[in-house]
């Protein structure tokens, strides 16, 4: 009863609120155009609106951060698609396309079939999937394991897979997910690669012999950034050295057009708190990692940003390392490498990038 008087008296508020920010809004785009009337030929209104927000954006964030606190406070703990809860924020998983997964599973059994390479695939589950007993009593929320485990039936058998989402679900009390980003943490990684390394022939690194840094720990995400509630614990980045540890020697970026140097721990990323682009940067088409293994083994890494975070324990093992990002794929992989000039192949994606069918179509040329 308390939960309903309560909606009834805190919406009215928020919508007043929402009403007064607008009318501050067009209020100053009124004013900007009788202060410049030329200016409506070089920027359109919407532009306008766009930057009359980013002028008053505190006072965004502040009405955003009202809309949430009211909406919590009126028994609702859901802004966008986004739940909250004390521990962490949760993003809603959406439905899998399985016609996509069917065609996505085509590519890669093609992309193997015509380079032979030994391949390997570890797919994320989104962090919903896992901490089940953070939503909202009597909520459900869709599952995608259901349609990824059609998804792994479909690819050729003789293609090696990591179930993720059972391992991550073993770890789930251990700091594997971010709890404002939506994506694995370091440690996520690990215990991912610990499995996935044995079945790539290799033994993994004990992680009794890395030191870890936590490099910074006030990181809010973009989970953080739909609904400010400020009231989750902020994330950490986390470095994993590892005891006799091999070394990046060099990293390059090629955007489509030209190579660039890189970082491996992006400065920007850090300075910004962006806990998705710390690990390399910012997605771009491929990514070339030379470390000082000696051991002449490449290691062809398809993958998005949810992949990041493993490329360090994979530098233990591999002399070079070149990363495609599948968000940034525009053409056939063949166009700018050799696949058939790599000892194995690694797919590193998030569930939903599996549906991205345009992109899985450029790794076989059809």
């Amino acid at each position: 009863m308390f939960n309903k008087i309560s909606a009834w008296v805190l919406y009215p508020v928020l919508l007043l609120g929402m009403m007064w920010f607008l009318a501050g809004t067009v209020n100053k785009i009124m004013n900007n155009e009788k202060n410049d009337p030329g200016s409506i030929k070089t920027v359109s209104g919407w532009n306008k609106a766009d930057s009359a927000v980013d002028s008053m954006l505190p006072w965004h964030d502040k009405a955003l951060g009202l809309r949430t606190k009211l909406t919590i406070a009126s028994g609702c703990s859901k802004i966008g698609d986004i739940y909250i809860s004390r521990e962490r924020l949760l993003r809603e998983p959406k439905e899998l396309d399985e016609a996509a997964l069917y065609k996505t599973a085509e590519s890669i059994n093609s992309f193997y079939e015509k380079y032979s390479v030994p391949m390997c695939m570890a797919l994320f589950p989104e962090a919903a999937e896992i901490y089940t007993d953070c939503l909202p009593e009597n909520v459900t929320v869709p599952s995608q394991l259901q349609a990824l485990d059609r998804f792994y039936e479909n690819v050729d058998t003789k293609i090696r897979t990591v179930d993720a989402f059972h391992i991550l679900s073993t770890f789930k009390d251990d700091y594997i997910y971010y709890r404002t980003v939506s994506g694995c943490t370091a440690n996520g990684a690990y215990v991912i690669y610990r499995s996935l390394i044995r079945k790539m022939g290799y033994y993994p690194v004990p992680y009794d012999s890395c030191t870890i840094s936590h490099v910074k720990n006030d990181i809010r995400g973009d989970l953080y950034d739909v609904c400010l509630y400020d009231e989750v614990t902020p994330d950490m980045l986390d470095v994993y050295i590892c005891e006799k540890s091999s070394n990046v020697v060099s990293i390059e970026k090629f955007d489509g057009e030209k190579y660039t140097e890189g970082s491996f721990y992006d400065e920007e990323a850090y300075k910004s708190g962006d806990a998705l682009s710390f690990y390399i940067g910012k997605p771009c088409l491929l990514t070339n990692i030379k470390t000082d293994v000696e051991n002449g083994k490449k290691l062809l890494v398809l993958k998005d940003c949810y992949g990041d975070s493993m490329l360090p324990f994979l530098t233990q093992h591999y002399a070079e390392i070149d990363a495609v990002d599948m968000s940034c794929l525009d053409r056939q992989v063949s166009d700018f490498l050799k696949p058939d000039d790599y000892q194995q192949v690694l797919i590193l994606c998030d569930a939903d990038t599996l549906t991205d069918t345009d992109a899985f179509r450029f790794l076989s040329g059809n």
